[in-house]
């Protein structure tokens, strides 16, 4: 079904609009006086009772899709009522008595009833048709202020969601990468930072501004660090590039980083923030230290070659980070940022206490992201970390506990075998199974019930595990680059995503001495097998 619109039901106004809506749809469909009038009146006597409740309650109206070979006009009445029955609701019995197509079920402790009101055989709908609805009975120029103010608000509240989840989605990608990534003011109050200022420093956000970062800058850097952030607010510029021996607190040992901080300017050019990105050079640190004196050179050179060569491919992944968040991350924020200020300017004054609530969240998340995501310059590989006995059992019951919501809404099947314990690092493991099984989720085929088979197969030494699905698949051309970072094989318009997902998945099986590979048919399916040892550095 096409959704054409949606009325929120808090009170008799909005019962009003109901019908309104439900009698306008039903004209645009050709019907007759009388079966507009039929309909209206089915919707306006099955949404009386669940009106003023509290209950969440909301129409939804809709029109069959073009594929659909009978063609109807639907009604979708969804709310919480706890005491609601279809042998003692009255408005629902006297709406069966108008529109024979209903039903009503309950699920999850949410009401749906649903009423369909069959159109000509002759009836045609295509998507010009349905958008034309949608703009009709959105756009209205003949609604009252009550009406407007209603629309403006459930937009505002549409945006926030949306905001919400996008900005949740970025934390999320920051929080994936082991690098320091950080908002503070010119006083150097952090406002933001990500997972991996705490899990290197091992302090919190608060601990951090409570002793100005004395716990973690060398006591050689700290005062340089600061007189240089203090010179470049009087004299602003727009970028800098601190150099600092930071305390791991895992090991005690204070590394070099080298980062970005970049100078949020106000509309009078005055610094008001910093975005600061740092990675880990201690690596090339050695190299130079060890050029200069000239020792143990020959110990150290296999172990730096490798070191240096990694740090090559991070200032290339770095790269790439930095362009897609200059130029694709902030253009959703820039039509969010557009459209605030345009409804801010011409319904402002008329926006209820909950819109200006919802509307000035939505500006400050607004913010908050753009000084996030702006410049980000920095991007390394998933880090070595803690290993230890995993049971991938354990690890995949996690995984599909967290994407419950997604694997419903999908309606997924998953068949699940056996899988072994493998030594590894339980948190990495899990992030590349979730990844795995997302894509699946993402990836399936309209109209078809999603099937993620997950098996394993034991050997000696390793275990391979086979992630299988039924969804859209690939060309074979593809597997060349589609571990690499940022790449994406779809169109945003299509599937949303980073392009990061796989690109992570292979860092985590080569941090595990592992691989990962794949194959697939389009609009047959995808296998992706990840090749582990049972056993890291052959520790029985």
């Amino acid at each position: 079904m096409n959704e054409i619109t949606k009325v929120i039901l808090d009170n008799e106004m909005d019962l009003i609009l109901a019908h309104k809506q439900s009698m306008k749809l039903a004209e645009l469909a050709g019907l007759s006086l009388g079966a507009q009038t039929t309909f209206a009146t089915a919707v306006s006597e099955v949404s009386r009772n669940a009106i003023g409740t509290g209950n969440a309650a909301c129409i939804t109206l809709h029109v069959s899709d073009k594929k659909e070979k009978l063609k109807f006009i639907t009604a979708v009445l969804e709310d919480k009522r706890k005491d609601f029955s279809e042998a003692k609701d009255e408005g629902y019995k006297y709406a069966k008595r108008l529109v024979q197509n209903i039903s009503a079920t309950t699920d999850g402790g949410t009401n749906r009833i649903e009423m369909h009101y069959r159109l000509p055989m002759h009836f045609r709908v295509d998507d010009i048709l349905v958008e034309k609805w949608r703009t009709i009975l959105n756009t209205d120029p003949d609604i009252s202020p009550y009406e407007e103010i209603k629309r403006k608000n459930l937009q505002l509240i549409e945006m926030a969601d949306r905001l919400r989840n996008s900005e949740q989605q970025y934390r999320t990608l920051t929080d994936s990468l082991p690098i320091m990534i950080f908002s503070m003011t010119t006083e150097g109050i952090i406002t933001y930072a990500n997972q991996w200022l705490f899990e290197y420093s091992g302090e919190t956000v608060e601990e951090i501004n409570n002793n100005k970062w004395k716990n973690i800058v060398h006591p050689d850097d700290f005062g340089t660090a600061w007189d240089n952030m203090a010179a470049a607010v009087v004299k602003p510029v727009g970028v800098i590039t601190p150099e600092s021996r930071l305390k791991h607190a895992a090991t005690g040992e204070y590394r070099w980083h080298t980062g970005v901080m970049i100078a949020m300017k106000d509309d009078a050019g005055v610094v008001n923030s910093w975005n600061t990105f740092m990675v880990d050079i201690h690596a090339q640190k050695l190299i130079e230290d060890t050029l200069k004196d000239n020792r143990q050179l020959k110990e150290i050179h296999a172990e730096l070659e490798e070191k240096i060569d990694l740090l090559n491919k991070s200032n290339h992944q770095l790269e790439q980070f930095a362009y897609v968040a200059s130029h694709d991350l902030q253009e959703p924020l820039r039509k969010i940022s557009f459209y605030s200020d345009f409804l801010n300017k011409k319904y402002g004054p008329a926006m209820p206490e909950e819109a200006t609530f919802f509307f000035n969240n939505l500006i400050n998340s607004t913010e908050r992201m753009k000084a996030l995501i702006q410049d980000v310059l920095a991007y390394s590989t998933v880090r070595k970390d803690v290993v230890g006995p995993v049971s991938l059992d354990d690890v995949l019951s996690e995984t599909l506990q967290d994407l419950e919501i997604s694997i419903k809404e999908k309606k997924a099947e998953i068949e699940i075998n056996e899988l072994p314990v493998i030594d590894g690092n339980a948190r990495q493991l899990k992030q590349l199974f979730e990844n795995l099984v997302s894509n699946s989720l993402k990836f399936s085929r309209p109209g078809i019930i999603p099937v993620i088979s997950i098996s394993a197969t034991v050997t000696e030494d390793n275990v391979m595990l086979s992630f299988k699905d039924n969804g859209i698949g690939f060309e074979d051309q593809y597997i060349s680059r589609m571990f690499d970072l940022f790449q994406r094989l779809h169109t945003r318009d299509k599937y949303a995503g980073t392009g990061i997902g796989l690109a992570i998945c292979k860092k985590i099986a080569d941090l595990h001495n592992g691989s990962i590979s794949a194959n697939g048919v389009p609009n047959g399916g995808a296998t992706f097998q990840v090749t582990l040892p049972l056993y890291q550095n052959h520790v029985r």
